[in-house]
């Protein structure tokens, strides 16, 4: 079915001289594991190759391990280039700062797994059954009879891993599966890359975790199960709000939970919510109400709301749609 795309897209890519990589605010494992395979992979073929996102940037203490991170820089510097390879990214506004820019490039790649992918691009590699964009970016790399390292290999599994939930979300097929075991073959390193990943938080993150699942609440109507983090809560434990990216996972683990959802506090008041489903529930739809965005059973969006006025939005519209 990506035949004909993927034709259309290496011969961009193989014509191109200079490539600017971008992904979407707030990177996960699949954006940062893309962005990075692809970007091995071009200056491996000797092109001139800027990898970036549209905010300041700062990677997350889980993901600092990663091949090649160290060569992500900022954005103002990135605008010159034949081609723009947009990864991992449902439409423009998630590119951030980088939308401002897209009218200076000529032709634009834009490579996704979301269902709600705004087909932005002048080549657009979209592929919904997908369980990760790593995933697509291998049998693109495959199609084009790359060399697929194991700095590479590691990147795809990072980004295959972290979108599935560790193999446990209901977007891990029997694809998903062998295109894991390809990249094993190909250097890949699972036991590594799931301690990097997982068990590499600090200890004030863990200390913040414990405070964080002290105040989950339980809405028994709807099955939401949630909680919150206070800008506060980071100055005073000294993290990042990326050093919590994995909190979500512990709420989605109560037996109750339909729905597991945190809210965190942003610089401007704002909520940014993160929401995680069990499969019943598609939480994506309901984040595409606010201008957020997602899978069905992984999304978020931005409110402007009190924490109690979001989770009884949040709790009505779970009850609206599902119940």
């Amino acid at each position: 079915m990506l035949k004909e795309v993927f034709e259309q897209a290496a011969a961009v890519i193989n014509g191109a001289k200079s490539v600017v990589l971008t992904i979407h605010v707030q990177p996960d494992g699949d954006a940062l594991g893309s962005l990075l395979a692809m970007y091995h992979f071009l200056r491996k073929s000797g092109k001139t190759t800027c990898a970036t996102w549209g905010e300041p940037i700062k990677i997350p203490n889980q993901y600092k391990w990663l091949p090649e991170v160290a060569n992500i820089t900022n954005f103002e510097s990135c605008i010159n280039a034949d081609l723009l390879i947009a990864l991992d990214c449902a439409n423009e506004r998630r590119l951030g700062l980088m939308e401002q820019k897209l009218s200076s490039f000529k032709s634009i790649i834009n490579i996704d797994h979301h269902v709600d992918n705004s087909s932005f691009g002048t080549i657009n590699i979209l592929d919904f059954s997908a369980s990760a964009t790593c995933e697509i970016v291998y049998e693109l790399l495959k199609f084009m009879k790359a060399d697929i390292d194991s700095d590479i290999a590691s990147l795809l599994y990072t980004g295959i891993v972290t979108d599935t939930g560790r193999f446990q979300y209901q977007n891990t097929t029997a694809k998903t599966l062998r295109v894991a075991a390809d990249l094993v073959d190909l250097g890949a390193v699972p036991n590594d890359i799931f301690k990097n990943i997982y068990e590499n938080i600090s200890f004030a993150s863990l200390k913040l975790l414990a405070k964080v699942l002290g105040r989950a609440e339980y809405v028994k109507e709807s099955g939401l199960v949630y909680s919150y983090i206070l800008n506060e809560d980071l100055s005073k434990a000294g993290v990042s709000v990326a050093d919590t990216e994995n909190f979500i996972d512990y709420l989605r683990t109560a037996r109750e939970a339909s729905v597991a959802a945190i809210f965190k506090e942003m610089a401007d008041g704002k909520l940014r919510v993160s929401l995680r489903s069990k499969g019943l529930v598609d939480v994506g739809a309901i984040a595409r109400e606010r201008d957020g965005g997602g899978h069905r059973n992984a999304a978020g969006a931005t409110l402007d709301m009190t924490i109690d006025e979001a989770a009884k939005w949040l709790s009505d519209r779970i009850k609206a749609l599902h119940f």
